[in-house]
């Protein structure tokens, strides 16, 4: 195992910013008059710049931050083995210079900054381990002894500790994302995202509590001028750590901490400007070096995300922007031109004072820049050149001069509406990959989530919802649970897939697990495509469930009287209104036909089912999991487990690791006599039957379904060929790759103090496994709308104030309206 995988403290939080703010747009608020699928179907020409990658260092990856001093470029790398690189260089690429400054393999460089006469700065972070041995000792390196040392890689008490080691199939992914948290500068963290303390808990050893910090300085030719040890700055702390840093022209440097901000300069030393005089007054600063030395900070409170101007001579801090709007995660840069630069999952703008207006510069797709979020670290030289740390599809970041093209030197494209009240990594990588393949169309993302707001988290669903039902829909439309998609399909909104797929020379439904595509079809006709699934279902331990396939209610009963179980304990930490929900789930077409537009909630299976659901907990308590033992399942303290199992390994995990012993799949509780375990979709692709673009839309949802795509699925993919892949995988020993050799390992699941073996299924295992994913018809069947007058009428049962049966008949004839409505 290399260590490599946890030194590099917090370069991980600024992947983790990248991730984060793709699910947020312009921050559009709900009930605009604009919007934004209307923005985004028309082709402009204004905001398209062209990419130029540069070359003049081995490997361009490894620099992860970026900024300008007027015309001069400098970029920075993480620590490579004994030292990091900075390069000097004109925005054109000529002129590189490089200078390096020596580290050790425990120590971090981070914020490198300059000042005007091109001298540099930077948080030199040295950090010290320890780890308990099996006998209780306790062990403690230093940066003369790095834990990369065979003691520390032998222990398997470090190595859980640590992290539970890859599944192989997640292993090349594991690796990737590792790399790419490590090319992204340490700084551009936004204010959300985990702190160095969650993170050092996950995924480093523990740290011995002897860890230094400096502020150093640096020549130009990098002879070490200063360093400060701001560990001295306040002896009474036990942990200092610099959030953000910004060095003026004249050297002086302003660090934010959560003592608040302080600056310090070689002639006047320390000078506290802000301080957080506790706890419930810290606000994580964030600050930025605008054009000609303006500085500004921003920060997140309960008003959202926050810019203001910042004086640090007098400590003021402005009011904050209107420009920026509250819901919304964003990241800004300087430069010349605007006073400051702003980037988010758009784009790039230019911010005015004077004004407090944010204008647009750059669009990622119209440019075709793969960024699905806001770019980490970027320098400005005009408002028509930047320099800038870019991802690619899968997060390899490289650095790149963007320029503006000249609108009349810009290709038409037609452009192809994706939108969605959120749109996740797997369909921007593809759309990405589409646009720069295609010549003639061109996919612009509308992310319905940019409507959230603190106040109203779903309005972004509701204003999708809108948009659709008024015949303004995305030409492909990401469905998410909480759009009634029936309704939809039931309106003739879509468009039937079915002939692509009968005609489609590349794929075809003879490809796919075939019942898995016949569960989404609406008669016979296919209006929704799922890449890939999985499946959620009640397990239980096979010597229990005796050879049935499903439990009734008062089979339930029955086990749990004859174990000594309740309803409290016998299913895990499930509360009334998660084990209602989750019914309503697995009931399928049994209580609303949507297709006939009938109801049955005036049955006797759901009054019995209301009934059932009484005695669970309406909750359980903020500590309930101080007491929890993850043993209860293999002790028979608790009996029947409702799961989703996404791949071969959860269900491998349960099994052999939870419960310990053979388990059945059974499906949730019910007297219908059946076995109703549920396919849930990892993802639901439609096309708007209004859209002019359908055979194109097309050709980007075929994309999903490819061997490239398929074999690499998080969860269990549609495509047979890839799903034969991964079951031959789980039936042997995981692996990770090192210095490009396979190498494997022994599996563990840690429960009950203790590491459990997981052997590789058997075929049989497999086989079981496969039979059952072959057997299931029924799709998981949420609608927020019939959820909420379902708990709202049956408050009123579990209350006392109304019987089940009265109960059940309030629920009939309100949703008997609502589908009649809506369908």
């Amino acid at each position: 195992m290399k260590m490599r995988r946890f030194i590099k403290k917090g370069l991980c939080l600024s992947l983790a910013t990248v991730l984060a703010v793709s699910t947020y747009g312009c921050g559009k608020k709900s009930g605009s008059d604009d919007s934004i699928l209307n923005e985004a179907s028309k082709s402009s020409k204004d905001y398209v710049f062209a990419t130029e990658i540069y070359d003049f260092a081995e490997d361009m990856s490894k620099i992860n931050r970026v900024s300008n001093v007027g015309d001069r470029v400098y970029a920075s790398t993480y620590n490579i083995d004994d030292h990091i690189e900075i390069y000097s260089f004109n925005s054109d690429g000529s002129d590189v210079e490089t200078v390096k400054i020596p580290c050790t393999e425990n120590e971090n460089f981070a914020y490198i900054s300059f000042d005007a006469d091109g001298n540099i700065y930077g948080i030199d972070n040295v950090y010290s381990w320890s780890y308990e041995d099996e006998d209780g000792e306790m062990h403690i390196y230093d940066d003369a002894e790095t834990p990369e040392s065979s003691d520390l890689e032998n222990s398997a008490d470090v190595e859980a500790s640590l992290t539970e080691e890859p599944t192989a199939s997640a292993s090349a992914e594991a690796t990737e994302i590792t790399e790419a948290a490590e090319d992204v500068s340490e700084g551009e963290a936004s204010e959300d995202v985990s702190s160095e303390d969650d993170f050092d808990s996950k995924m480093m050893p523990e740290e011995s509590g002897d860890d230094e910090i400096y502020l150093v300085k640096y020549d130009k030719d990098g002879n070490l001028l200063e360093k400060v040890d701001l560990k001295a700055e306040f002896p009474q702390e036990e942990y200092i750590s610099v959030n953000s840093f910004a060095v003026t022209d004249d050297g002086t440097c302003i660090m934010s901490l959560e003592q608040g901000i302080i600056s310090y300069s070689s002639d006047k030393g320390f000078k506290k400007i802000i301080e957080n005089k506790s706890t419930s007054d810290y606000l994580y600063y964030q600050l930025y070096k605008g054009f000609k030395g303006q500085l500004f900070v921003s920060y997140y409170d309960d008003n959202g995300n926050n810019l203001c101007t910042f004086d640090p001579e007098s400590g003021t801090i402005g009011t904050p922007s209107k420009a920026i709007t509250a819901y919304s995660e964003k990241s800004f840069f300087g430069g010349n031109g605007y006073d400051l630069y702003m980037s988010d999952s758009n784009g790039i703008f230019g911010y005015d004072i004077a004004s407090d207006s944010m204008t647009k510069l750059v669009d990622y797709i119209d440019s075709d820049i793969e960024s699905s979020g806001s770019i980490p670290s970027a320098a400005a030289i005009s408002d028509g050149e930047f320099v800038a740390c870019l991802p690619d599809a899968d997060y390899n970041f490289y650095l790149a001069r963007l320029t503006k093209v000249a609108p009349e030197d810009v290709k038409e494209k037609k452009i192809i509406t994706l939108g969605g009240n959120y749109i996740d990594y797997d369909v921007r990588k593809l759309a990405f990959a589409f646009n720069k393949n295609n010549s003639e169309y061109k996919i612009k993302f509308v992310d319905y989530s940019s409507y959230a707001t603190e106040e109203n988290y779903n309005a972004g669903s509701e204003k999708l919802n809108m948009d659709i039902i008024s015949g303004n829909t995305p030409d492909i439309l990401v469905i998410s649970d909480d759009l009634p998609v029936d309704s939809y399909i039931n309106k003739g909104l879509f468009t039937d897939l079915t002939h692509y797929l009968q005609n489609d020379p590349d794929i075809t439904e003879n490809d796919m697990i075939t019942n898995i595509v016949d569960a989404f079809k609406t008669g016979d006709k296919l209006y929704q495509l799922v890449p890939s699934f999985y499946f959620s279902t009640m397990i239980m331990k096979s010597k229990y469930a005796e050879g049935r396939d499903y439990l009734t209610f008062k089979d339930c009963d029955e086990l749990m009287k004859s174990m000594g179980s309740n309803k409290q304990t016998a299913f895990g930490l499930e509360t009334r209104e998660g084990f209602l929900e989750q019914g309503i789930r697995y009931s399928g077409n049994t209580y609303i036909d949507w297709e006939n537009k009938t109801c049955h909630f005036d049955s006797e299976s759901f009054i019995e089912f209301l009934e059932f659901s009484k005695d669970f907990v309406e909750e359980y308590p903020d500590n309930v999991w101080e007491d929890y033992k993850d043993t209860l399942y293999r002790t028979d303290d608790a009996l029947f487990c409702i799961m989703s199992f996404s791949d071969f390994r959860e269900y491998q995990y349960w099994k052999q690791g939870m419960f310990g012993t053979d388990i059945s799949f059974v499906g949730y509780p019910n007297d219908m006599g059946i076995n109703n375990s549920i396919i849930y979709p990892s993802k639901r692709l439609a096309i708007s039957s209004q859209s002019k673009n359908k055979d194109a839309a097309w050709e980007y949802l075929k994309m999903f379904l490819t061997e490239e795509y398929q074999d690499d699925c998080y969860c269990f993919p549609i495509r047979k060929s890839s799903y034969d892949k991964k079951a031959e995988e789980i039936t042997n020993k995981p692996y990770y790759i090192e210095d490009g050799k396979k190498v494997e390992y022994e599996d563990t699941c840690y429960i009950g103090g203790q590491d459990i073996p997981l052997k590789p299924l058997s075929k049989d295992e497999v086989l079981e496994v496969t039979n059952f994913i072959k057997s299931l018809t029924l799709v998981n069947n949420y609608n927020s709308n019939v959820n909420n007058i379902i708990f709202e009428e049956a408050s009123a049962y579990y209350s006392g104030q109304k019987s089940a049966k009265e109960t059940a008949d309030i629920i009939q004839s309100r949703l008997s309206i609502y589908v009649n409505e809506n369908s």
